[in-house]
């Protein structure tokens, strides 16, 4: 028991430096995190009245889209809505545009929750870990190393908690932002979809497979041969009736 008690005693301790190098990571990661937001932030109120102006051309169902062009202000959702714009004449390709954009939110989202979730784990872990050799220190009458360790279990909660609540607050805030987006890009591609003739589609999808469109006309035609044979074959006392 007591050797099962020691190695899994060394194994916490040994995890202590991983678990604050990991920490500290996460910390830059989410401060780089949080400077992106800002400034996605700015990059949006730059465009929020280009933004309403084109979602009013939607809503009235207009062919131009006023207030856009390549020069505005970058971003993903600018540049989706101007590629949906450019390929309005392709539907394929302006759903692939739209689905890359929703996954592409959808990726991000899932990057910063995954941080959310890390920081306090990890505040949790750099916490439990000192305590052991804190009450070892406590029962050698050594406060100093009691102390010592004790203020390392504060820090790391502290940093953990710190993390957890800046990638908490960012995830909240992208998502409302990418509904937003969403529901902007899919009504786009609506329109798109909708001003697309029909029979523009399908000269575009026999220039595209006219092989194949070949091939169902030939087969077509044998089965009306061979339908015709055998029409003329289940009736053969019609010829004689006409010869005579």
């Amino acid at each position: 028991m007591n050797v099962l008690t020691n190695v899994f005693y060394l194994i916490s301790t040994a995890l202590l430096i991983p678990v604050m190098l990991v920490l500290l990571a996460s910390l830059v990661q989410v401060l780089l995190v949080l400077g992106q937001t800002v400034r996605e932030f700015l990059v949006r109120c730059r465009n929020a009245r280009a933004l309403a102006e084109y979602s009013e051309a939607l809503v009235r169902n207009r062919g131009d889209l006023p207030g856009w062009s390549s020069s505005s202000p970058g971003g993903l959702l600018p540049e989706t809505l101007l590629r949906l714009e450019q390929a309005a004449d392709d539907p394929v390709l302006a759903e692939k545009l739209a689905a890359d954009a929703e996954m592409a939110w959808r990726d991000e989202v899932e990057r910063i929750t995954g941080l959310a979730r890390r920081g306090p784990a990890l505040g949790l872990m750099g916490t439990l870990i000192p305590l052991g050799p804190a009450l070892v220190g406590l029962a050698a009458g050594n406060l100093q190393m009691m102390s010592e360790n004790l203020v390392i279990a504060f820090a790391t909660t502290v940093v953990g908690l710190l993390v957890g609540t800046l990638a908490g607050t960012i995830v909240g805030t992208k998502k409302r932002w990418y509904r937003t987006d969403a529901a902007l890009v899919g009504f786009a591609l609506s329109r798109v979809l909708s001003d697309t003739p029909s029979d523009q589609i399908a000269a575009k999808h026999n220039a595209r497979h006219p092989a194949q469109d070949r091939s169902s006309r030939h087969a077509v035609a044998s089965n009306g041969g061979n339908h015709h044979t055998k029409t003329v074959e289940s009736h053969p006392k019609a010829q004689p009736a006409e010869a005579h």
